[in-house]
């Protein structure tokens, strides 16, 4: 279980990309496809050993502060990507505007799979398995 969700959260950044992919003439959202898997590998790797669930959340925050290099080059990359094909200044607010939005959606997805998997991974070993 604890593999299936951090290779479900790739492929569902992936999707979210999809429609970029096709349009993407430079290789930005091959690129930010990458460096946001990069990122989720970092801060899983980072929450592993944690051992409280209690403290989630804190230890979610801290993993993105540890992994903060990994997570500026997803961003850059994720604003280039969102950017890319952009004429004119409206267009150009509009695509900043979705890499916010989308910005704010996967690090708050991120963080989330990380405190999901930190109380699974919690309630598997106080229960006996099968």
């Amino acid at each position: 279980m604890k593999r299936r969700l951090l290779l479900g959260f790739p492929a569902v950044l992936a999707a979210a990309c999809a429609q970029m992919l096709s349009t993407d003439e430079g290789g930005y959202a091959a690129r930010m496809n990458t460096l946001g898997e990069r990122y989720v590998a970092c801060i899983t790797r980072e929450a592993e050993n944690a051992k409280n669930p209690a403290g989630a959340e804190d230890i979610a925050i801290a993993a993105h502060a540890q992994c903060w290099p990994t997570w500026d080059a997803y961003r850059a990359a994720t604003s280039a990507s969102f950017v890319h094909g952009a004429g004119t200044r409206a267009e150009l607010q509009l695509a900043r505007d979705k890499a916010d939005a989308h910005l704010r959606q996967f690090e708050l997805e991120a963080r989330r799979m990380v405190m999901d998997r930190m109380v699974e991974r919690n309630l598997r070993g106080a229960k006996p398995g099968p």
